[in-house]
């Protein structure tokens, strides 16, 4: 593991990723992609600000890349459908392109546990063999899902290649000022479904990075739920952040995130689908991670969704 490229290189994770890598004495070279320079900065790191919709194996070339990284995804609900497709599965693609060149060997994408999809009949834990039902109406999880699936194809046509698949959690840490969280702390009040309180997971963004190298350094091969230990229910989450919930009714609740989506006065919820993880929980099974590579967390739940907290109050002061 010399020469490490990374996708998605200014996003939250690329950054927290690359400063960890900077630390790893194996590694020589970092070669960041994104369309942004991340703020990170590091003496191992090449940024090329590149689209990945457009190829990129020349990189993966000129680099002599041996260990490959995908993060580059649009995390936030988009309006622009058709452009969030070819990011996620036209940049997903030219990505297992390039990783087809001879000196790459080792590789990760950061799936998520969305792909599972929220659903009434969800089994509690999910285990990585269960289907891949991913809401419908919700960009993410839906492209999220066919990526991991076209990963999964790559391991069957390359086996000589490492190939690792992370379906992980939210991720929470001190450096997670964006994303799905931050709509808890910028909303003056929440919204809970009457009749639901499911329990969310989280992972810390220093587990996270940690598993991603071990993953990486020791080869290790399929696919794996990453989840700390312990959950935390979403009207606890809304009690720790200090917000007002609002309680309605199922359908209500659906009617008014479709309508204040269609015209502009919320861009958090695409419509009544993206509602579903307030009412079903996906609760991921992580004894597969455990047992086959020994990793540890650790932080708890509870103590990831704490440390994004913490920060974010600290941050509101200044």
């Amino acid at each position: 593991m010399k020469n490490v490229v990374v996708t998605g290189a200014s996003g939250y994770i690329g950054q927290q990723l690359i400063s960890r890598l900077e630390r790893d004495d194996s590694v020589e070279r970092i070669v960041g992609i994104s369309r942004r320079a991340p703020k990170v900065t590091s003496s191992k790191l090449k940024f090329y600000s590149h689209d990945i919709r457009e190829p990129f194996d020349k990189i993966f070339t000129d680099n002599n890349i041996d260990t490959a990284v995908h993060l580059a995804f649009v995390v936030s609900p988009s309006r622009d459908f058709k452009g969030a497709r070819e990011t996620d599965i036209g940049g997903s693609a030219n990505f297992l392109d390039a990783c087809r060149s001879e000196p790459v060997k080792r590789i990760a994408f950061l799936s998520s546990y969305s792909a599972y999809g929220a659903h009434p009949d969800n089994v509690k834990p999910i285990d990585e063999d269960a289907p891949l039902r991913p809401n419908a109406g919700f960009h993410y999880p839906q492209h999220k899902a066919e990526v991991d699936e076209m990963f999964q194809e790559f391991m069957k046509q390359n086996p000589d290649k490492s190939v690792s698949v992370l379906r992980a959690v939210a991720v929470a840490g001190p450096a997670s000022d964006g994303g799905p969280l931050a709509a808890f702390l910028k909303n003056p009040v929440s919204m809970c479904i009457k009749g639901y309180d499911p329990e969310w997971q989280f992972v810390h963004e220093d587990d996270l990075t940690e598993l991603v190298l071990l993953l990486l350094r020791k080869g290790y091969k399929g696919i794996f739920n990453v989840a700390a230990d312990g959950c935390i229910r979403y009207t606890e989450m809304i009690s720790k952040i200090g917000k007002k919930c609002i309680t309605l009714p199922d359908m209500l609740s659906s009617l008014i995130t479709n309508m204040t989506w269609k015209l502009h006065l919320q861009s958090d919820a695409p419509g009544g689908e993206a509602m579903a993880l307030l009412r079903y929980p996906i609760i991921v099974n992580t004894v597969k991670l455990k047992k086959e590579t020994g990793f540890q967390f650790k932080y708890t739940g509870h103590e990831a969704f704490q440390s994004f907290l913490d920060a974010a109050r600290r941050r509101a002061k200044k």
